[in-house]
């Protein structure tokens, strides 16, 4: 459903751009126009929307699908200073920045694509600031406008190829780079669009036992709008252990298992951070074995976990909320013991992580794995930002979406790995979900 609104954004982006000067700065005019008007700013809601829009020029670029988009102002706040290394200067509002470049409005409305090696040291430094500061806060709907305006963006080559692989009657893998020579069948058993009133049990188990403190309830799902929910409260109770805990979470499972494949979910963060963790990940079941690999009797792939928080032995603080992890986990006979292989002890296969330019939390987003019998591969908003050998992560597993606890409310200890931190347990900032708009899975034909 959420997608529905991401189709209707996205519409008439194969008007014909004119072409703009190469050097934004070198161009620009000696004096702006005194009745110019910047887009976004309070006077332009006093000015003809057509009037604003006829004065940006747009630079040439190939030919767009027939797609649409709505004309959505994307002025910023703040009128910065640049200089390019020839000590020549202008005035413009950054609009975005993304992969050494910055896209700007000068003062005369023209729009232009600058890259930041062509500015000197301090005008990099004003650049990557306003990234830091405003970076997370550029909408879909800006960024399409840009696409509108003949600027590709990492950020529209998803949302583009997202909307058009939505609206085929055979959804594909959203990829920024199709893999060469794949054809892929949509496998029903790990799919589900979460479209029907109530969450489909012959697919899905909701009813897990509680994991020590990961204390599963089945309250904590329902679907609703086109998505699934996933809740996390404060319920304080004693578990079936004997032991005290303070919270209630939740699980969603295939009822069926899988090994190899392309695994993909469309997921917005939970509002709390730190102490939350949403999750979509394949794990076995720890008694299943694969002939091929006798000693392997454990395999999890997280697809994504979302606002970790983790402490980071390298630079000993804790990762942000953009960083994302893509962690591996199993375990294997070695030398006649059964042993772990984590991201702690074996961080060289084991650990992957990718540092995002948004927060999860304030949109939706794609993150899908593919696993095959030789390599892992992840992927967030079709990008490729991870790969491993694949080792020991050929046994059968469940598909699997959870909302669980992180510290503080949750120390890394005892029989379970966890226990509960009663002193910081509270119920300021819940009940907390995460959203899940559809999951799809999918096998090569070839």
């Amino acid at each position: 459903m959420a997608l529905l609104l991401l189709s209707a954004l996205i519409s008439a982006c194969n008007s014909k751009p004119s072409v703009a000067p190469e050097d934004p700065i070198s161009s620009q005019p000696e004096t702006p126009a005194p009745d110019a008007v910047e887009i976004g700013s309070d006077e332009s809601s006093t000015a003809p929307a057509e009037t604003a829009q006829a004065s940006v020029i747009e630079p040439k670029k190939a030919p767009r699908p027939n797609i649409e988009v709505a004309e959505t102002p994307i002025g910023r706040d703040e009128l910065v200073d640049l200089t390019n290394s020839d000590g020549r200067s202008l005035q413009a509002r950054i609009l975005y920045v993304e992969n050494g470049k910055a896209f700007i409005r000068r003062s005369d409305q023209q729009v232009f694509e600058l890259p930041l090696a062509k500015l000197n040291a301090s005008s990099r430094e004003i650049v990557q600031e306003w990234a830091e500061k405003h970076g997370n806060t550029v909408s879909d709907e800006q960024i399409l406008y840009l696409h509108k305006l003949g600027f590709e963006t990492d950020r529209s080559k998803s949302l583009t190829a997202l909307a058009m692989t939505t609206q085929s009657a055979n959804p594909q893998p959203l990829l920024l780079e199709p893999i060469p020579n794949a054809r892929w069948q949509l496998v029903d058993e790990f799919s589900d669009e979460f479209n029907a009133t109530d969450i489909n049990t012959g697919k899905w188990n909701n009813k897990l036992r509680p994991w020590g403190e990961r204390a599963w309830s089945t309250d904590n799902l329902w679907q609703q709008d086109g998505k699934l929910f996933i809740q996390a409260r404060y319920e304080p109770h004693v578990g079936p252990d004997g032991n005290d805990y303070f919270y209630k979470v939740g699980i969603l499972q295939t009822l069926k298992k899988t090994t190899y494949g392309y695994f993909e979910a469309r997921i917005k963060g939970s509002s709390l951070f730190p102490g939350m963790c949403p999750a979509f990940w394949l794990y076995s079941n720890g008694r299943e074995r694969n002939p091929d690999y006798p000693h392997v009797t454990y395999s999890e792939i997280d697809i994504v976990e979302l606002q970790m928080g983790e402490y980071d032995m390298k630079t000993k603080k804790r990762h942000g909320i953009n960083y994302i992890d893509l962690n591996l986990h199993c375990r294997i006979i070695k030398d006649g013991k059964e042993i772990w292989q984590r991201p702690n002890s074996l961080p060289e296969v084991c650990k992957h992580g990718w540092e995002a330019p948004w927060d999860p939390r304030d949109d939706f987003h794609v993150y899908a794995v593919e696993n095959t019998p030789e390599k892992i591969t992840w992927y967030i908003d079709g990008k490729k930002v991870a790969e491993e050998d694949n080792l020991y992560w050929h046994l059968p597993m469940n598909l699997t979406l959870t909302m669980e606890l992180r510290p503080p409310y949750i120390d890394w200890a005892g029989v379970d790995g966890r226990v509960p931190v009663p002193e910081a347990s509270r119920p300021d900032g819940f009940p907390t979900h995460m959203e899940v708009d559809y999951v799809r899975s999918w096998v090569r034909e070839d």
